[in-house]
């Protein structure tokens, strides 16, 4: 919800970004990376794409570079997010699945408190706190990548 209110172009930066998602995760299962470190490694990306987009739009107001970096920021953390609670499903992971799941609707819920309530009284300060709630879906997704336990293998052979 709170991806699709900027005026950055999130639907067309959606696909790429999927589809490098995908790469990186077929790639490091050839060079043998766990699913956890790929989450890792891209919401480091999503983050440097988010500060990066902060810069950008500081200087000129609104540039189409900038846009476009803040939606692959966004974009990228959102995916990861949801990825790293699908895979936080299995086994011993119960708990993290919990904590991602309060995390990213209490995040839903305050960008929606934002937009509803703040934005009305002072735009300017609903905005920053919008760009400030970017940053939580990637910093789960990192928090999940660095600290959950290893995601069990499956048994047996897959071919």
């Amino acid at each position: 919800m709170i991806i699709f209110m900027s005026q950055a172009p999130i639907l067309g930066v959606a696909l790429p970004v999927l589809i490098l998602v995908v790469l990186f995760e077929i790639f490091g299962e050839m060079v043998g990376l766990k699913t956890r470190i790929n989450i890792a490694v891209l919401s480091v990306v999503g983050l440097l794409c988010l500060g990066a987009a902060g810069f950008l739009l500081l200087g000129d107001g609104y540039s189409n570079l900038g846009l476009v970096v803040y939606a692959a920021g966004v974009v990228l953390g959102t995916i990861l997010a949801l990825y790293a609670l699908v895979t936080a499903r299995r086994g011993q992971q119960r708990p993290w699945f919990v904590g991602i799941l309060i995390a990213v609707v209490v995040t839903l819920g305050v960008g929606i408190w934002i937009h509803a309530v703040l934005a009305q009284q002072d735009a300017g300060s609903a905005a920053v706190l919008t760009y400030s709630l970017a940053f939580v879906p990637a910093l789960i997704a990192l928090i999940y990548g660095l600290f959950a336990p290893d995601i069990p293998k499956p048994r047996g052979s897959m071919w």
